[in-house]
């Protein structure tokens, strides 16, 4: 990277934290920031209420403050006068490779431009802080908004309310905010938008093109001849000419003719209408705003792009933090495009707070730059992954044999964990049964790892960003060691104490549980109608009986009392563990007897999410 590009990265401070209090459903929300954080988790769950939050206190243009944005508690029908909205920002200074320095080097224009509003810490390093507050003033009657300097940074966050105003410092500006203001790119960016509106990236840049006078009047003449010979060649623009100059002769005053322009004289027009092209192998050129949403969004984040590296390159003495906002820039684009798309972010100078939900873009993050959001009632938690005990092998295990594939689950509500792909593709409809709800609608994931081996990655992710995650397990001595060794590496010692994790009972695994809970008729009726015969399970052992098992062992299926139909129908069961499950839980469920509908202990595993979850089944809703 050359040097100047390079220095557009490193502006001189890092906006670290920020604390949220009592907006929308931010009730108590802090916030560490990285050079890039990625925001993640369900819809509605307060990505979009932080990212405004911190736009309301810093923003480009900041939103106005209201009454609507107090955060309401599930029993309350407004808010009371006496609680107010507080957002707090920390940042600190940062030396030439972006990390965090002890203090403002000497001269520094941010020194400069907050001065008092510098305050020290109880180690004795720099750090600027303030305050934006939303309160109710009884004297006026009406709700007001201050932004003020603080004097201490607090570490207990729980006290924010102790933090000291410094008071010395007055309130803060407009001007002392501008160089680091915060720009919101929401879902709905639109290029073609940004080349039209007043004010926009696109408008600030080809507004002055950086020509000389000698410059702009050379090609101001040249846009003048070609009017001139345009109108001349044409016969149409030569009548309207002609016509239009009766003008003249009504309108009072001295007219020394009419001029038509086919073509804008000044550069300072001619740039309003700059257009781009776009063009694919071997396809006809378009203009871009005639390309798709998805081109014409990712263009608009490259002009922010373009924006705040030529910005930064062009101050002197002046400094600038560009700081952005982006919500989902993965809208309109597809997997492909997603994929590639965070490199480009990653060149966005300055820092970048992205809300996403798509397990491409965060695939290409790091854990370090996740921060979890979910709801819990009516309040948003937030949650940050450490990785600091981790080894560099542990992370690529989550990062490929995790997020590559099913970071999917970094969305879900609820999180349900197998050994392997049978019970994936069973519980679907058991649950479809359960909540007569289609899983998916309910932000259940259901995940066969692979096997009892492979439970770690999934389990650490999981626990580091506050999923709610349960394990579905067979009760054998392999499955159960392995369960207990994965869950003790994230400091649970005792599976059998965790009600999120069910084990089958007495030694079972999946199949002989299905048997023992007596659905053997059921088991073997989706065998004939797959086959296409009248006793699929007898067949089986006329043909099977006496042909080794793998290890060289003989079947003997004769010997059992029941003619080996149990063995026979197990040994099925396990070579067509996925060609069978889907339609052995589609006829279980078609039963008639309500209690035989689900598997007593998959039931046991649904009540268990629905009571962590809030979740509602088929009886709560008939029976309110």
């Amino acid at each position: 990277m050359k040097e100047s590009l390079k220095n557009t990265f490193n502006t001189g401070i890092r906006i670290v934290e920020v604390r949220v209090r009592n907006f929308r459903s931010l009730r108590s929300v802090d916030l560490s920031l990285d050079r890039l954080t990625l925001l993640i988790g369900p819809n509605n769950s307060g990505k979009t209420s932080f990212l405004e939050a911190l736009f309301a206190a810093m923003g480009a243009g900041r939103r106005v403050l209201s009454s609507d944005d107090i955060y309401i508690k599930p029993n309350e029908s407004s808010p009371p006068y006496n609680r107010s909205i507080l957002i707090d920002v920390l940042i600190r200074p940062t030396d030439e490779d972006g990390c965090i320095r002890d203090s403002f080097p000497e001269g520094s224009y941010w020194l400069n431009l907050w001065r008092n509003g510098i305050a020290l810490d109880d180690d004795d390093n720099d750090f600027m802080a303030f305050r934006t507050r939303l309160t109710w003033k009884h004297e006026s009657g009406e709700y007001s908004i201050e932004r003020q300097f603080l004097r201490v940074w607090v570490s207990d966050s729980s006290k924010i309310e102790d933090a000291e105003i410094n008071s010395e410092a007055g309130t803060v500006s407009a001007k002392q905010l501008e160089p680091m203001a915060l720009h919101f790119m929401d879902a709905k960016r639109d290029i073609d938008d940004d080349m039209r509106r007043q004010g926009s990236f696109w408008r600030r840049m080809t507004s002055d093109l950086g020509l000389s006078e000698d410059n702009i009047k050379s090609f101001e003449k040249i846009l003048t001849e070609i009017n001139e010979e345009i109108v001349e060649k044409s016969g149409i623009l030569k009548h309207l000419k002609s016509v239009l100059g009766d003008l003249c002769n009504v309108m009072s005053g001295e007219r020394e003719g009419i001029e038509l322009a086919p073509v804008a004289r000044k550069l300072r027009d001619l740039t309003k209408g700059i257009d781009v092209n776009f063009t694919t192998k071997g396809a006809q050129t378009f203009p871009l705003v005639r390309h798709g949403m998805g081109t014409r969004s990712m263009a608009s984040i490259l002009v922010f792009r373009a924006f705040m590296k030529w910005r930064s390159l062009m101050t002197e003495e002046d400094a600038v933090h560009p700081m952005l906002a982006l919500e989902e820039p993965e809208a309109h684009l597809h997997p492909q495009a997603q994929r590639a798309l965070f490199g480009q972010i990653r060149e966005i100078p300055g820092q970048v707070i992205i809300s996403s939900h798509s397990p491409y873009v965060v695939f290409h993050a790091d854990f370090s730059e996740l921060r979890h959001f979910q709801k819990k009632d009516a309040d948003t938690l937030v949650t940050a992954i450490d990785i600091k005990d981790l080894q560099p092998d542990d992370l690529q295990k989550m990062k490929w044999k995790v997020l590559n594939t099913r970071g999917d689950m970094l969305f879900a509500k609820a999180l349900v964990l197998f050994e392997g792909e049978t019970e994936e593709q069973g519980f679907i409809h058991y649950a479809q049964e359960y909540w007569n709800k289609n899983p998916n609608e309910l932000g259940i994931n259901f995940i066969g790892v692979d096997g009892s081996d492979s439970y770690l990655p999934f389990l650490r992710l999981a626990k580091g960003l506050g999923l709610n995650y349960y394990i579905f397990s067979d009760a054998d001595g392999d499955s159960l060691n392995d369960i207990s060794k994965s869950l003790e590496k994230i400091g649970i010692n005792n599976y059998k104490t965790c009600s999120n994790v069910i084990v089958l009972p007495d030694g079972k695994n999946y199949e002989t549980y299905l048997l023992d809970e007596g659905y053997t008729d059921v088991i073997e009726s989706v065998l004939n109608r797959y086959h296409s015969v009248v006793d699929y399970v007898n067949d089986y052992i006329i043909r099977m009986n006496d042909q080794k098992m793998k290890g060289g062992k003989p079947r003997n299926y004769t010997d059992d009392t029941d003619g080996g139909r149990k063995r026979a129908l197990l040994d099925i069961m396990k070579s067509g563990k996925t060609t069978y499950a889907e339609a052995i839980a589609k006829e279980i469920v078609s039963i008639r007897d309500k209690d035989r509908k689900i598997p007593h202990k998959i039931k046991e595993l649904f009540c268990q999410i629905s009571v962590d979850t809030g979740m509602t089944t088929v009886s709560e809703e008939k029976n309110p």
